[in-house]
């Protein structure tokens, strides 16, 4: 068992699978590899509702894939060849997983099942592309899709750590990975994924560089060189916990480091500590990305997604506030950073709304509110304004806009709540004064960036000409996107973003949906310099027969709001009355044109849909006493973990059975036989053609044995010489008591044996002696069997 030394700039992918010819097959290192990966695929979750089918499926083929290639390059194939059969073993098995039923008796693939498994994956993809995660139509071909990149990211890991033999370069397979909840689902990073990744991807790199960490203490050329894939040389005890130290500690501090990194949905989160705030959470300051982006995404692909339910007995049902984007930015409308001490916590009583005069009254109404299974979100919908939220959970209300955010890490599934919310009276000639906002809610929110196009400004002075107050602007702002200006309500993706875009929407195109609306009229607005910002929520939801109120992915919209003195923050409705119905009462007492009573229609065009998933019937009536989830990937795992616990159960059998001999002599060769096992299974040097005195004197040499353990050896090793090469019944025979004694003597010494041995190697070498005993493969030789 003589470590071969690789060349120091590394060997090339040809002749690493030569030198690992004739080695003993080390499953450990890929099986590192598979479980890095594949726990980094956890985090793909909330693409669809229905994530166990391919983490299963990519589980039992990596597993399959991995254990392959670690067989074949023992056998010395080259590093390519192996890569081309793992690719072969994740084709047949999408093959098997996605086409049986095209295949040639179900397992080998005909040019029809091809075609099958082809179009599961691609449709998959469109399916993703196309529809708001998480995605619930199309299942087993969004399955198929899932199962495809996981074996990729499975089989890269395994190539380049194992083949190639660079097992730092697996960082980059698990970072595009795990960066899919970030850039894609534009959701948290899972702490516990993160964590399991880090944990198995340090461990990959320590098991290459296990020997050259025991070079810190000065060992030979061989200890600061030697191939990781030989476990001909066992590390020392402080080595490896010197190595668990590293790892824990890196991990420990990336966790400290997390809260500030920008990783979580919607939120960025700095955590100041500045503030006065008491208890747990301290003071918060909260950056936000564009929820503009959810709701654009869920408009156009029209999946009608539950979202929230509702009961209330409000006269109004609409307009559920989620955001307000209060920052106007080059880029785009989004919310400012948000201010969030423990004071605010939103579980109680609110203040009143920012400018709501004391004199102005209104009605309360209870609602009750309860998110969707698959709705997670950071931003709490609420009517506005509320006077009482009760909601478990750690949720902040910012005291400039009101909105409430989770700063939890993570929100409880069908989360409930109650909001207890105000509706105030008020008319057209309270708002219609000419007081000006006070000065902190002037500035920052009648602020437009410096290359805001000047025809915005133009256009705002030419359709506002003639008003002489603030309110009098808005309205004449607002006829003029829903009636006189000629827009026209459309989810049509228009050319350009940014500037370019909102300058040519509100001169020449005029076509758009609730988003350019929202933000073109609060720009204008504050061009005239009237205070306002853009509020993302949701507009009216549709009645249940069970008496709640359904809001869905459809009913997402966008809206302004503008300030006026005496009474704060009040909503407008630009958005065309196809979409949004009628505007807001206070404005239609200024208005000189009747407003449609009609109700809104909320049908737009809808881009094609993928390809309808054929083994899904309908999405929106599902059967939950069933299981979507393939039996052949239960039925695969099953059986190997089976194949993979067989080794151990065979040698627990096998020492059952020679510690169980009846007369003197074959208990001590049992006995003998079950610690060369013993010490193959740990990687210690047994001499096999050696005489049982060498044999002793070997394992004595490599195990810190006890003085008393060392004599129990020694009589052990007396019987099974005279046994071997003493005259026949020179052992002789015992009465029934001494046989007894005998063989509890002799469990005893092979116990004790057993355990100084396992206490000499690693306590990865001795899990894996448990676990895989490699004795169990290798034909045993020797005098007696």
């Amino acid at each position: 068992m003589t470590a071969t030394v690789p060349p120091p700039a590394g060997p090339s992918s040809r002749t690493a699978s030569r030198e690992t010819a004739g080695a003993t097959w080390r499953p450990g290192p890929p099986l590192l590899g598979l479980f890095a990966g594949w726990v980094a695929l956890f985090s793909w979750s909330g693409m669809v509702t229905q994530p166990p089918g391919y983490l299963l499926n990519t589980l039992v083929t990596g597993l399959a894939m991995v254990l392959i290639g670690s067989g074949l390059r023992v056998l010395g194939v080259r590093a390519l060849w192996v890569a081309l059969v793992q690719v072969l073993v994740a084709l047949l098995s999408l093959n098997v997983l996605f086409a049986a039923g095209q295949s040639l008796f179900g397992l080998v693939p005909t040019e029809s099942s091809v075609r099958g498994a082809w179009f599961a994956v691609t449709n998959g993809a469109a399916t993703l592309n196309h529809y708001s995660a998480p995605v619930d139509v199309n299942p087993t071909h969004t399955e198929a899709m899932l199962t495809a990149c996981g074996l990729a990211v499975i089989l890269s890991i395994d190539v380049i750590a194992m083949g190639l033999r660079r097992p730092p370069l697996t960082a980059l397979p698990l970072l595009i990975t795990l960066s899919v909840p970030v850039t894609v689902l534009r959701d948290g990073l899972s702490l516990p994924v993160f964590v399991g990744v880090a944990l198995l991807f340090l461990r990959l790199l320590a098991a290459e560089n296990l020997a050259r960490f025991r070079g810190w203490g000065g060992g030979s050329d061989i200890a600061r060189h030697g191939d990781w894939t030989d476990p001909s040389r066992p590390a020392t005890n402080p080595v490896l916990s010197s190595m668990w130290q590293v790892s824990i500690a890196a991990v420990v501090v990336t966790l400290i480091a997390a809260p500030l990194i920008p990783v979580t949905d919607l939120l960025d989160r700095d955590r100041g500590g500045s503030g006065t705030g008491t208890g747990t959470g301290g003071r918060y300051e909260l950056t936000t990305q564009n929820p503009f982006i959810h709701l654009r995404r869920d408009l156009v692909t029209k999946t009608h997604t539950p979202l929230v339910f509702a009961t209330t007995k409000a006269a109004s049902t609409s307009y559920l506030r989620t955001t307000v984007l209060d920052q106007f930015t080059s880029n785009a409308w989004q919310p400012s950073p948000r201010l969030l001490p423990a004071e605010n916590d939103a579980d109680g009583t609110f203040p009143s709304p920012p400018g709501l005069g004391a004199g102005i009254g209104g009605t309360e109404d209870v609602w009750s509110l309860q998110l969707a299974p698959t709705f997670t979100t950071a931003w709490l919908p609420l009517p506005y304004p509320i006077r009482k939220l009760e909601v478990p959970g750690i949720w902040r209300y910012d005291s400039r806009t009101l909105d409430v955010t989770y700063i939890g890490g993570g929100t409880s599934p069908q989360l409930r709540y109650t909001a207890t919310a105000f509706s105030p009276n008020f008319t057209a000639d309270q708002l219609d004064s000419p007081l000006k906002a006070p000065d902190e809610v002037r500035g920052p929110m009648t602020k437009v960036p410096n290359d805001l196009p000047k025809v915005i400004k133009q256009r705002a002075l030419e359709v506002t000409k003639g008003a002489d107050t603030d309110f009098a602007k808005a309205v004449k702002l607002q006829d003029w996107f829903r009636e006189d200006g000629g827009f026209e309500y459309s989810l049509d993706q228009r050319d350009g973003s940014g500037m370019d875009l909102l300058a040519r929407f509100v001169t020449d195109d005029r076509i758009g949906y609730c988003e350019q609306f929202a933000a073109a009229m609060a720009a204008m607005g504050r061009t005239l310099g009237i205070p306002s910002r853009v509020v993302v929520g949701f507009l009216d939801g549709t009645p249940q027969s069970d008496g709640r109120i359904l809001y869905t992915s459809d009913d997402r919209h966008a809206w302004p709001e503008m300030y006026f003195s005496g009474v704060g923050w009040v909503r407008f409705e630009p958005t065309p009355s196809a979409r949004s119905g009628s505007s807001p009462s206070w404005t239609r007492q200024l208005a000189t044109a009747p407003e449609p009573s009609a109700a809104p229609s909320r049908r737009a065009s809808q881009a094609p849909a993928p390809a309808r998933d054929q083994q899904t019937a309908d999405v929106t009536a599902k059967d939950s006493s069933g299981s979507s989830l393939p039996w052949w990937p239960v039925a695969g795992l099953f059986v190997v973990l089976l194949l993979g616990l067989a080794p151990a159960l065979v040698r627990r059998v096998q020492r059952r059975r020679r510690l169980a001999g009846g007369d003197p002599e074959h208990l001590a060769e049992g006995a003998w036989a079950e610690l060369q096992a013993t010490a193959v299974d740990l990687g210690l040097s047994w001499p096999e053609q050696r005489s049982p005195r060498e044999q002793a004197r070997s394992v004595a040499d490599q195990v810190h044995a006890r003085e008393e353990d060392v004599r129990a050896l020694e009589g052990l090793l007396v019987r099974v010489e005279r046994g071997r090469y003493g005259r026949g019944g020179a052992v002789g025979t015992l009465d029934a008591d001494r046989q007894a004694e005998e063989r509890a003597s002799t469990v005893e010494t092979v116990g004790a044996w057993r355990r100084a041995m396992t206490s000499s190697v690693n306590r990865e070498r001795g899990w894996r002696s448990g676990v895989w005993p490699v004795s169990v493969l290798r034909r045993r030789r020797g005098p007696r069997a």
